[in-house]
């Protein structure tokens, strides 16, 4: 050959080794959250269903954590639905990664649209099963209904405006967290649900004492719909 031996020509993947690391393309779009199919697929159907039932669980374990336990449980429920999830959806399993996913350009829009829709009704089934589940629940109960983001569980003392702040600053290291290990190279492969949910649980076990701890808008509709609980103050925790 004429070629030299390292040209792009003759030693392809070497070139995309070498070019990848001089950041040229920085983003492993084969990645965890990242992960579809077209809208006309099969798979993009169960991808939809996975995500529903993702949520659904997800909505259902966290509501119903053992006072004191909320912050593991959640945390470890969010890892074991990822991992569940991660090969077949991506395991967003929240609106919030969804739509930020679309707006750094990882993920399709019309995808994450569908996407977001199913999260929010899986939401609003697991907290319409959680009423039938906990003694003394029921539909359309108020404030105070099992993981709801109401009144009830904000201390006195702590202002709406701290509310919102406290959410945003829990879901940007939620995110953070998702993009550092789940999209960017090289990531942490099959450790990224794990690093997720432990991201989950230092927002929880902080800031969590003032808000509850949403991180995830779908969490935050489900028991609305459900219960009729937050009205006032949803808005805080979807800003």
């Amino acid at each position: 050959s004429f070629l030299a031996p390292n040209h792009p020509a003759t030693c392809p993947k070497r070139f995309r080794e070498v070019r990848e690391a001089m950041g040229q393309d920085s983003v492993d779009r084969d990645s965890v959250f990242s992960n579809y199919k077209s809208v006309f697929s099969r798979q993009f159907a169960v991808s939809l269903a996975v995500e529903f039932i993702g949520v659904m669980f997800f909505q259902i374990l966290g509501a119903t954590a053992k006072k004191g336990m909320e912050p593991w449980v959640n945390a470890l429920a969010l890892a074991v639905w990822i991992y569940t999830a991660a090969n077949i959806s991506g395991g967003h399993l929240n609106p919030a990664v969804t739509l930020s996913m679309a707006f750094c350009g990882f993920f399709p829009v019309v995808h994450s649209v569908v996407y977001v829709i199913l999260q929010i009704v899986g939401a609003i089934l697991g907290a319409v099963i959680t009423a039938f589940l906990v003694p003394g629940a029921s539909l359309q109960m108020g404030d105070g209904g099992p993981g709801c983001f109401d009144r009830t569980i904000i201390p006195e003392g702590i202002s709406d405006r701290q509310v919102m702040w406290w959410e945003c600053i829990m879901t940007f290291t939620l995110i953070s967290c998702v993009y550092a290990c789940g999209v960017a190279k090289p990531g942490h492969g099959s450790h990224t649900p794990l690093v997720v949910g432990f991201a989950l649980f230092c927002c929880a076990g902080s800031g969590g004492q003032y808000t509850g701890g949403a991180l995830n808008p779908a969490r935050v509709l489900g028991p609305l719909a459900a219960f009729g609980c937050g009205d006032d103050i949803v808005g805080k925790y979807l800003g």
